[in-house]
C-alpha cells in the first residue's frame, strides 16, 4: 500500500508544531461543541441558566419603554422606541396583541412570530367580512399609571427566516383608550445577532474565561511539551554528530524519565563507540606500521632471487611481486587513512589555487592524458593543501581506473556563494544507486571491483572524505545520465 502525499507531508512536521497543530484542533473542537451547546441552550421561552441576564435585561427595558410611552403623547411613542433601539443596538415594534402594529419602523409582522403572538382569547369575527377599525388612542399622556406596569409573563423567542432573524416579543398592557380599556400589547425587541449582541448575550464573559482556560492551559502543558521538545533536539544533535563520527558529546541527562533513560544510554553508547573507533584506528595505524618493515624485506629478497632464478620460474615470481605490491600499497593506505583519522589538532587551512592542486594532482597520477581541465584560474578555497591534493589524487586515480578507458575524465569548478564546487566526472559504468552512500565508508568495494586488474582497497575515497571534512568541506557523488559518475567536493571560497 502506498503512502498518501499527506502522510509523507506530515511525517516531515517537526514536533513542536505537531504539538500545535493538536492543540489548535482541540480548541477548535471545543469550540464547535461550545457553540452547539449554546444553540441548544437558546430555547423559545429562554428557560435556560444561561439566557438569565438577558431576562433581567428584557423586564428591565420593558418596564423603561413601558413608563415612556405613559409618559408621551401617541405620536411621539415612534420617538420613544427609537430612542432605546439606539442606546440597546436593537429594533424596538410595539403591536397589538392581534397583529397590528402600534410603533416603530413599519413592519411586516413574519408568519412565525404572529403564530407565537400571546392572544386573549379568539379575535372577534368582523360583519360582512369587514376588519373592525382600528382603536382610537388616546392624544395625551396617561399619568394615573404610577408605578409604570412591567412586563406580563415571561420573554419568548422566535427565529425566523428574515434578515431580522432574532425575534423576542414581551406581553406589556397599556390603558391608552378613550374608554380606559385595557390596550394588550406586545414589544418586540428584533435583532439580526444574538450571541454577538451584548444586550442578550454578554460573549466577552465567556471570551474572557476561554482565554484564562487558554492560558491555564498554556502555563500547565508549555513546561512539560518544551522540556519534551528542548530533550528531543538535543538527543537529535547528539545523534546526528555520533552519525557524522565525531562521539565527544553529551546528553543532558537531569531527567529522571524515560527520556532521562535513554539520553543515559546515548551517552553510553557515543563512550563505547569512541572507545571502539580510537582503538580501531591505533590498530590499523599498528598494523600499517609494522607491515612496512616485513613487506621491505619481502621486496629485497624478490630481487635477489629473481637475479638467481631460473627462466621457468619467472612468471611465479612476477605473480609474487606483484602480489607484494598490492600489499605495500594496502599498507601506505592503511597508514595514510589511520593518520588522517587519528588527526587530533584542527588542520592548517591556507588559501589554495584550485587549478594548481588540480595539477599537481593529475601530475602524481601520471594522468595528463586522460584528463581534461576546466577550471577557472582565479578560484581558491580555504584547505590543507596537501590535503586537498591527495583527495583529488585518490578521485582522479579511482576515475582512471574504471572508466579511463571510456573517455576523457573531466575537472570543473564553480562558485556558489561562499563555496567552491570542485566536480571529477568521468563516462563510467557508474555506482548501483544503493552504493552511493556506500563508497565513502572504509573498505566497502563494489563486488566487481574485487579483482587483480581493477585492485582497490576500499579506503580511497574514505581517506578523500576524511581530508575534504577536516578542510571543512563535504564530498559526495551521484550518477550522470546516461552513463558516468559525478565526485562533487564542496570547500569554503578564499576572500
Amino acid at each position: 500500500m502506498q503512502e498518501s502525499s499527506n502522510s509523507k507531508i506530515y511525517r516531515h512536521v517537526p514536533l513542536s508544531m505537531r504539538i500545535l497543530l493538536v492543540a489548535a484542533l482541540n480548541v477548535g473542537i471545543l469550540s464547535a461543541v461550545f457553540i452547539v451547546f449554546l444553540h441548544a441552550q437558546l430555547q423559545p421561552e429562554f428557560d435556560s441558566f444561561l439566557m438569565a441576564g438577558a431576562r433581567a435585561r428584557i423586564a428591565s427595558l420593558t418596564t423603561l419603554v413601558t413608563a415612556d410611552l405613559v409618559s408621551a403623547d401617541v405620536p411621539r411613542w415612534n420617538d420613544v422606541l427609537q430612542r432605546h433601539s439606539n442606546r440597546y443596538g436593537l429594533t424596538l415594534l410595539l403591536y397589538r396583541n392581534t397583529g397590528e402594529q402600534l410603533a416603530g419602523p413599519p413592519t411586516l409582522l413574519p408568519a412565525e412570530v404572529d403564530v407565537r403572538m400571546p392572544r386573549f382569547g379568539p379575535p372577534p369575527l368582523p360583519p360582512n367580512g369587514v376588519p373592525f377599525p382600528p382603536p382610537v388612542l388616546r392624544r395625551g399622556p396617561i399619568s394615573h399609571l404610577n408605578p409604570p406596569p412591567g412586563p406580563v409573563g415571561p420573554p419568548f423567542l422566535v427565529l425566523t427566516h428574515s434578515k431580522m432573524k432574532y425575534w423576542v416579543g414581551v406581553r406589556m398592557p397599556l390603558i391608552a383608550t378613550p374608554e380606559d380599556e385595557s390596550l394588550r400589547s406586545v414589544l418586540m425587541l428584533v435583532t439580526p445577532a444574538f450571541f454577538t449582541n451584548p444586550f442578550f448575550f454578554e460573549i466577552k464573559q465567556w471570551l474572557a474565561m476561554a482565554a484564562a482556560a487558554v492560558i491555564i492551559s498554556v502555563l500547565c502543558w508549555l513546561p512539560l511539551v518544551r522540556g519534551l521538545t528542548r530533550s528531543i533536539a538535543d538527543m537529535m544533535r547528539a545523534t546526528s554528530r555520533i552519525s557524522e563520527g565525531r562521539f565527544d558529546v553529551g546528553v543532558r541527562t537531569a531527567r529522571g524519565d524515560e527520556l532521562g533513560g535513554l539520553a543515559v544510554s546515548i551517552n553510553r553508547m557515543a563512550h563505547r563507540l569512541k572507545t571502539l573507533t580510537e582503538g580501531r584506528k591505533r590498530f590499523l595505524g599498528d598494523v600499517a606500521h609494522e607491515l612496512g618493515s616485513p613487506i621491505a624485506r619481502m621486496r629485497l629478497a624478490v630481487e635477489i632471487l629473481e637475479r638467481k632464478a631460473r627462466t621457468d620460474t619467472q612468471a611465479r615470481i612476477d605473480d609474487l611481486k606483484e602480489d607484494i605490491e598490492l600489499m605495500s600499497q594496502l599498507t601506505d593506505e592503511l597508514l595514510q587513512f589511520a593518520r588522517a583519522e587519528t588527526t587530533r589538532e584542527p588542520v592548517a587551512l591556507v588559501r589554495t589555487n584550485v587549478v594548481e592542486a588540480v595539477q599537481t594532482a593529475i601530475q602524481r597520477e601520471s594522468a595528463e592524458d586522460a584528463v581534461h581541465v576546466a577550471v577557472d584560474p582565479s578560484f581558491c578555497v580555504q584547505a590543507n593543501t596537501e590535503f586537498l591534493i591527495r583527495s583529488l589524487a585518490n578521485v582522479l586515480r579511482n576515475a582512471v581506473r574504471y572508466a579511463g578507458h571510456r573517455g576523457p575524465i573531466r575537472v570543473s569548478a564553480n562558485r556558489r556563494n561562499d563555496l567552491v564546487v570542485i566536480r571529477v566526472t568521468d563516462s563510467g559504468p557508474g555506482v548501483p544507486e544503493d552504493s552511493l552512500d556506500k563508497i565513502f565508508a572504509p573498505f566497502y568495494r563494489i563486488d566487481d571491483a574485487r579483482d587483480r586488474q581493477t585492485g582497490g582497497t576500499g579506503l580511497g575515497l574514505a581517506i578523500v572524505r576524511t581530508y575534504i571534512e577536516a578542510c571543512g568541506g563535504t564530498v559526495e557523488c551521484r550518477n550522470r545520465h546516461p552513463s558516468g559518475l559525478e565526485v562533487r567536493i564542496q570547500l569554503p571560497a578564499s576572500r
